[in-house]
């Protein structure tokens, strides 16, 4: 009897038809996104863009500096009926934020194949949109030096946080919505990092992908359970979208101010958020 083993790894040589070699075989999907990362070229227009970021990210350094000198004053917060930019923003980078995680997360659950087209753009979107909105509170303090006294941590007073606060409630509900967004965001790649690692040419650059892949080999055994953390990640993403806006929500809700105080904010917050993600 014959038998064929399999090559361990896919990508491998051996799964190419007989008389195709690299140079001759045309390009795949896969070929051609590989290169983008793999190779060193880098077009004009990339480095255009990447002068724009920067020269806004400037500005933002500016900025925060100004805050830091002048106070939370500049932003006109002394309105009685206006919290003023810093929660209009981390209420509108949470939303967006949201949007991203959550249409990941259900398309993955209702077994969507095609969800690999936009999934990796929705789960950085939330990642980049959790870490703008984190900003903010930081800034709202007033002192943002001391924004580790929202945290619980060892420390020679035996102090904890005010639960009370929203603030607290924020910095725990953005970290752990934070967290699990990155684990989910991570390990839909893992895949595609053993492919690099593969496919790269340089010693450095492959260990790098190789640490990152965590031993893929891409084996049945490596999928199910690959597929089995991923189905359970995105199981504890979609009810975070709810729990994390509702939260944020509550920053408004627990104040006295006519028109905030209200128990209807929490599924306004949440409908919101989706719309304006």
């Amino acid at each position: 009897m014959i038998t064929e083993s399999l090559p361990k790894r896919y990508g491998d040589p051996e799964q190419r038809p007989q008389g195709e070699t690299g140079a001759s075989r045309p390009k795949t999907a896969t070929d051609r996104i590989s290169d983008i990362v793999l190779t060193l070229r880098t077009p004009g227009w990339w480095w255009l863009g990447f002068a724009v970021s920067l020269a806004l990210l400037l500005s933002l350094v500016y900025l925060i500096t100004m805050i830091f000198t002048r106070g939370v004053g500049i932003w006109g917060i002394n309105v009685p009926v206006v919290w003023g930019i810093a929660i209009i923003n981390l209420v509108f980078w949470i939303g967006i934020g949201h949007a991203g995680t959550l249409i990941s997360a259900i398309l993955l659950l209702m077994r969507q194949e095609w969800r690999g087209s936009l999934s990796r753009f929705a789960e950085a979107m939330t990642l980049f949109a959790l870490a703008c909105a984190g900003l903010f509170p930081i800034l709202h303090l007033g002192r943002p030096w001391l924004a580790i006294w929202l945290l619980p941590y060892p420390d020679s007073l035996q102090l904890n946080p005010q639960w009370r606060s929203p603030l607290v409630w924020d910095a725990f509900a953005i970290s752990t919505y934070l967290l699990v967004s990155l684990l989910f965001w991570f390990m839909g790649m893992i895949p595609d990092l053993g492919m690099m690692r593969d496919r790269a040419k340089n010693r450095a650059v492959k260990y790098f992908y190789g640490a990152l892949a965590l031993g893929w080999r891409g084996d049945a055994v490596h999928w199910e359970r690959y597929h089995t953390a991923t189905f359970l990640l995105a199981a504890l993403a979609t009810p975070l979208v709810i729990s994390v806006h509702s939260v944020v929500s509550l920053d408004f809700a627990v104040s006295l101010l006519p028109g905030w105080h209200h128990t209807i904010f929490p599924p306004y917050f949440v409908a919101g958020a989706v719309f304006s993600g």
